[in-house]
């Protein structure tokens, strides 16, 4: 291992990922956890913009229903997740890179009942630039429907509520904040 912090200097016909440090191989994950969800918005506004908000709405349920599918059919074996609880939910919220996009907690606070807490959401802070109130719709109907995929996908007596959700008044401090539940 090279152990480079970028990739400077000559070309390297011979590269690997496992040349880069822990540090850069780090932030290369959260770039691409931002840019997955750059990507998102850029498709979302440019179906709202041609045609328009609801219809992009409908097609932003169907691709992150895909999207969730084909993510949990991939990244829960490759990490080696196991369980049925909240537990084994909240391990693979903290590894989907998406997730880096925001400054969360997850609190495990029984083996029935956890809490998510969103202090920080650039995506939300987006949307509120925006001005046009999207982020209820986003937020209580799309990723309340990420979330209760996610969940229905280790046990389908998970239920996922939202405790908080936009809009914020102040545009500060709290994002949202969501309940888990193991009935």
């Amino acid at each position: 291992m090279a152990d480079l912090k970028d990739y400077r200097g000559e070309f390297r016909p011979d590269f690997d990922f496992s040349d880069f440090s822990k540090d850069f191989l780090i932030e290369l994950l959260r770039f691409y956890g931002r840019t997955y969800m750059a990507i998102d918005g850029f498709w979302y506004i440019g179906v709202k913009d041609h045609i328009d908000n609801e219809t992009a709405l409908q097609i932003d349920h169907w691709v992150w229903d895909k999207s969730t599918r084909y993510e949990l059919k991939r990244l829960v074996p490759l990490a080696g997740i196991e369980g049925d609880g909240i537990d084994a939910l909240f391990k693979f919220l903290q590894i989907v890179p998406w997730m880096n996009v925001a400054e969360y907690k997850l609190e495990l606070e029984s083996p029935t009942r956890g809490t998510m807490t969103v202090t920080k959401c650039s995506i939300l802070e987006g949307m509120e630039k925006e001005g046009q109130g999207r982020e209820s719709q986003i937020c209580s109907q799309v990723d309340a429907a990420v979330l209760r995929k996610y969940a229905a996908f280790f046990n389908p007596d998970i239920s996922v509520e939202p405790l908080v959700l936009p809009p914020r008044e102040d545009r500060q401090g709290l994002c949202c904040r969501w309940e888990f539940t193991l009935k």
